[in-house]
């Protein structure tokens, strides 16, 4: 394969599971994979992204279903040039500005990343390469379990509650349902009040008279106040839960209509530790909710999201709601490892393992 490129590069190397500053280290001799099969794409990286499943997979919270040999290069969301593509290779070509979601095998937190072509999509033109790095995972995440996995779909006049506003995902899913004129309610904390003004909506804050409707935002402090017993009855057709917990089904019970529906990316289990014993019980849950929305058509639709692999779907995103600023990313950090070395993927694992970031986290790995 003829090319430009190095024969060497930059990359996060993982030894094993644990946490990043005891089993991550970065090396400057790691091969660049040259050899591409018909369907692959060599990208060359500008930037990635961290989300929570990161440092999960990093710990071995998912090593039950998906086990890696040593060293790894971990990191899912990135943005680059494509800079060599495989034989069979039609829709992108070389010098493409592309982003996409790698999935479990990992691999964005390199100078180049190989994948299938199919993981990838151009690159909205309004965004930068650091902000187009923030948007794959999360925002494909929020757009899919809103207009692909609730039936019917978020729309014009849906009223939609979103616990954990101020996640990643959550940040997202506002943006979505409001893009679309759904009435939107989300929970934070009240730190993370000014977080969602950010958004550009108005702000207002439950007083247990308060309705929600399409011009703002009604929020929450999960701390001071249940979001069932606030919005008791005001019969909303999804609520989507970024946070996990049993908790977050109790109240949601109060206030779907009959027939709601209960969308979870997590379950309830916040730490979403895979075992043999955590998909038993999660597939029971899931079977126990499927058999009482088919007996009684009022009790609430239950549905655990898992996010497909869909470059229809980025495509999606990027005409109908990022080049038309209708949905934008929310950045906390860029860290940057020409700077600060392997300091900056350290730092990067654990504020997002600390749940205080306010907005994405993402690495720089070379300037545009």
């Amino acid at each position: 394969m003829e090319s430009d490129f190095p024969t060497m590069m930059t990359a996060a190397q993982q030894s094993s599971y644990g946490e990043a500053r005891n089993v991550i280290t970065l090396r400057q001799d790691v091969p660049v994979h040259r050899e591409l099969s018909c369907k692959q794409i060599l990208v060359r990286t500008y930037a990635a992204a961290i989300n929570p499943i990161d440092w999960k997979v990093l710990q071995g919270s998912l090593s039950f279903i998906k086990r890696f040999s040593f060293p790894h290069i971990p990191g899912t969301d990135v943005a680059g040039v494509v800079v060599a593509v495989g034989a069979s290779v039609k829709r992108l070509h070389v010098g493409d500005k592309v982003y996409g979601n790698l999935g479990a095998d990992g691999g964005s937190y390199a100078e180049y990343v190989c994948a299938k072509e199919s993981l990838f999509a151009l690159k909205p033109a309004n965004l930068t390469m650091v902000q187009a790095a923030a948007i794959p995972l999360a925002c494909l995440t929020s757009y899919q379990a809103l207009f692909k996995t609730a039936s019917p779909r978020v729309e014009s006049q849906s009223k939609i509650m979103i616990c954990g506003g101020s996640t990643a995902t959550g940040l997202y899913a506002i943006q979505l349902a409001k893009a679309v004129g759904a009435h939107v309610a989300t929970t934070c904390s009240q730190r993370n009040f000014d977080l969602l003004g950010q958004l550009g909506y108005k702000v207002i804050q439950a007083d247990g008279n308060t309705t929600v409707d399409s011009e703002r935002l009604l929020v929450i402090d999960y701390n001071n106040k249940d979001f069932g017993q606030e919005l008791k009855g005001h019969n909303f057709d999804i609520v989507y839960d970024c946070v996990g917990g049993e908790q977050q089904e109790i109240a949601a019970r109060q206030i779907l209509k009959p027939g709601g529906q209960f969308i979870t990316l997590v379950g309830n289990d916040p730490e979403m530790k895979v075992t043999l014993g955590y998909i038993a019980s999660l597939g029971s849950t899931i079977l126990s909710h499927k058999i009482q929305s088919i007996v009684d058509s009022t009790k609430p639709v239950y549905r655990f999201f898992a996010l497909r692999e869909s470059y229809e779907d980025l495509d999606e995103l990027q005409t109908r709601f990022l080049e038309t600023n209708k949905v934008k990313p929310i950045i906390d950090t860029v860290f940057d490892w020409r700077k600060d070395g392997v300091e900056a993927l350290h730092g990067m694992y654990e504020k997002s393992k600390s749940g205080k970031a306010q907005g994405k986290l993402l690495l720089k790995i070379v300037d545009e």
